[in-house]
């Protein structure tokens, strides 16, 4: 009898210890859980509505093989935001007969680019990434800059080729960010500047996560999750074309 009291008494004690050992594994998974799966971008409530002008409107399509347009890789409605002093541009190029593709920066309420330079057209439709060489001037800390990439199909006549645009400022990384920053890895850092509102770190980071575990579902749903809170749905399914192989440093 007292042999079947302390065996009745042995799996009380298992149960009861592996529910405990479950729960605090249920608890530390949910706290992890959010950094590890959620990707949305949040925009900061400073951020900028986009100024009035063709925004990330496609002018000319004498050289498009279809019924597509340039697109930038912008959050809708606001300006984009960054804490790098030469940050990585990301847009989508559709097929076309075009040679070459323009890139132009300049601030605000200026005239006189900032930088130009020229990009090679993709051999294929995509998304590619342009990050500012070392040898453009650094992005100042709270000024706007109008960025525009123009298909180069028509050296005569400049209306005729396909041209987009769109906004981003630069501003300072503050200590909270700094934190995290600090104290994360690879894998996180697309969720930790989605959180601050820095949206092209943020779609750089979820991207080089991409190159580097490309047939990884959650890295995929991450990606997914990213571009959705920013109203790029269209591109979710779209290649990424030079962004694993190609630094513009």
């Amino acid at each position: 009898m007292k042999l079947i009291q302390r065996t009745l008494f042995s799996l009380a004690f298992s149960v009861t210890l592996f529910s405990q050992i479950g729960l605090v594994q249920a608890q530390s998974f949910s706290k992890l859980k959010p950094l590890q799966i959620s990707q949305k971008f949040k925009p900061r409530v400073d951020n900028k509505p986009n100024p009035v002008t063709d925004g990330g409107a496609t002018r000319g399509r004498s050289c498009l093989k279809k019924p597509e347009s340039l697109i930038p890789l912008t959050p809708a409605n606001i300006v984009g935001t960054t804490v790098s002093e030469r940050p990585t541009f990301f847009l989508y190029v559709p097929d076309s007969t075009a040679t070459t593709l323009e890139f132009n920066i300049f601030a605000t309420g200026e005239t006189e680019n900032l930088y130009e330079g020229k990009l090679p057209m993709p051999k294929e439709s995509g998304i590619i990434s342009f990050t500012l060489p070392e040898n453009a001037p650094p992005l100042k800390i709270n000024q706007t800059y109008q960025w525009s990439i123009s298909m180069i199909c028509n050296n005569e006549d400049f209306s005729a080729n396909p041209r987009i645009s769109s906004w981003i400022e630069r501003i300072e990384a503050d200590s909270s960010l700094l934190k995290n920053l600090e104290s994360s890895n690879s894998r996180n850092l697309a969720a930790i500047y989605g959180e601050a509102g820095i949206w092209n770190e943020g779609l750089n980071a979820i991207a080089k996560q991409r190159c580097i575990e490309p047939n990884n579902l959650l890295v995929r749903m991450k990606w997914r999750q990213f571009l959705e809170s920013a109203g790029l749905n269209e591109m979710i399914s779209k290649k990424l074309i030079n962004s694993c192989s190609v630094n513009n440093r």
